[in-house]
């Protein structure tokens, strides 16, 4: 995974104008950290020099904007020149998107901080695509940028991210749990693929030709994760490429992803495909990872908050009645230990150690099987599954 380090580096810190100044540490600094503990990483986010380039223009936008300067054409096509894809983007309360300025990416789980020019802050009910933002200095400049970069043939994520225009009806995801995402990233209409594009434009059209030639005559590294941190397998997963994720497991693609990664991060291509409930790709990644990290995609049962809240206070009223039998023990820590079933119902409860009153157990285990709502547990594939789940509690001693 990425160090969060590097994200002052990537991240433009600008005001609703633009005019004001970031207030940071020296970056520098940031980027030097960064990369001592990433030297091993093959993520060009972990490219000192690389990352230094990018801080240093967006500094120079910043500025640019500040003073009334900035070109948005220009500064584009700067940026395509020097391989460096990132849209400009606004963020809110509830994360960054490029819609303000006239894009929609589609991307499982949202934009992350470091494959954005975040321009400004602003408000979620501006930022909805329906509604046309004012027209200011970095609104401006957001849109003409944006449309610069997506015009432009160099740009290669062109089925990830589109004119709102050209984006059509929104994704509809189902409410189902249990039903898979068809397909988390990107557009399914695909534009013409140039070589220049690489591997993870290679896969997403799944184009074994292709990818045999930019791996043996480029050399191509099959793990090297893009600006979206997806590795060349985890895009052939995503757009359901079945040969393409063949040719690039065989040239020794990880489903694990990235060096830095691990196959429980959102981008790995065994994570992508249990969130399309790809069964048969699954299965075709699971002898190429070892026991423990296939393991680690299961999810144990998730607590409801709500009724949690209410549980703890119903426990405040149990231990209340049960006050004086409960003094004669000290103060101790216990587990609720739950068998959770299939739809996340508790089937057994009981405490460990067991307390001084066996009826004040029985009643805590009884409340807590009546209030406590579970989100079910899932195995490695994302099935639904029985499983364990704990809960501690803690009195005795007067609590």
């Amino acid at each position: 995974m990425i160090d969060k380090r590097l994200l002052a580096v990537s991240f433009l810190c600008l005001g609703a104008l633009g005019a004001a100044a970031c207030s940071r540490q020296d970056a520098g600094d940031d980027v030097i950290g960064g990369g001592t503990a990433l030297a091993k990483c093959n993520d060009v986010r972990s490219n000192t020099a690389f990352l230094e380039r990018l801080r240093k223009s967006d500094d120079a936008v910043r500025k640019a904007l500040g003073n009334g300067t900035a070109n948005a054409v220009a500064e584009a096509n700067d940026a395509l020149d020097a391989g460096d894809y990132r849209l400009a983007a606004a963020t809110t309360a509830r994360g960054i998107t490029t819609e303000p300025y006239g894009v929609q990416c589609r991307v499982i789980g949202g934009l992350s901080p470091w494959s954005v020019r975040a321009l400004a802050f602003v408000a979620d009910d501006t930022a909805k695509s329906d509604k046309q933002m004012p027209d200011d200095t970095v609104t401006g400049f957001g849109r003409r940028y944006n449309a610069t970069m997506l015009a432009d043939p160099r740009y290669p994520y062109a089925d990830v991210c589109r004119g709102l225009d050209k984006a059509g009806p929104p994704q509809t995801v189902s409410d189902n749990p249990d039903t898979g995402i068809v397909q988390p990233y990107g557009f399914a209409e695909l534009g013409a693929a140039r070589m220049a594009y690489g591997l993870g434009a290679a896969a997403r059209r799944g184009s074994v030709y292709d990818i045999g030639v930019l791996i043996e005559r480029d050399k191509q590294d099959v793990n090297a994760p893009d600006m979206f941190g997806l590795t060349p397998l985890a895009w052939a997963v995503a757009y359901h490429r079945w040969p393409a994720a063949e040719a690039l497991l065989q040239a020794k693609a990880s489903p694990t992803g990235a060096v830095c990664q691990s196959v429980i991060d959102r981008e790995s291509p065994l994570q992508v495909a249990r969130i399309m409930r790809w069964y048969a790709m699954i299965r075709l990644m699971r002898p190429l990872v070892t026991e423990d990290e296939f393991a680690s995609l299961r999810q144990k049962p998730r607590w409801d908050d709500a009724s949690l809240s209410e549980f703890n206070h119903a426990l405040t009223e149990l231990k209340e009645r049960y006050q004086r039998i409960l003094k004669r023990q000290d103060f101790a820590r216990h587990d609720l230990n739950f068998q959770v079933d299939e739809q996340g119902n508790t089937t057994e409860c009981k405490m460990d150690p067991a307390s001084v009153s066996p009826g004040f157990d029985k009643e805590l285990c009884g409340l807590a099987v009546e209030i406590v709502r579970w989100t079910p547990a899932r195995d490695a594939f994302g099935t639904r599954v029985p499983e364990s789940a704990k809960l501690l509690v803690g009195f005795g001693g007067g609590s």
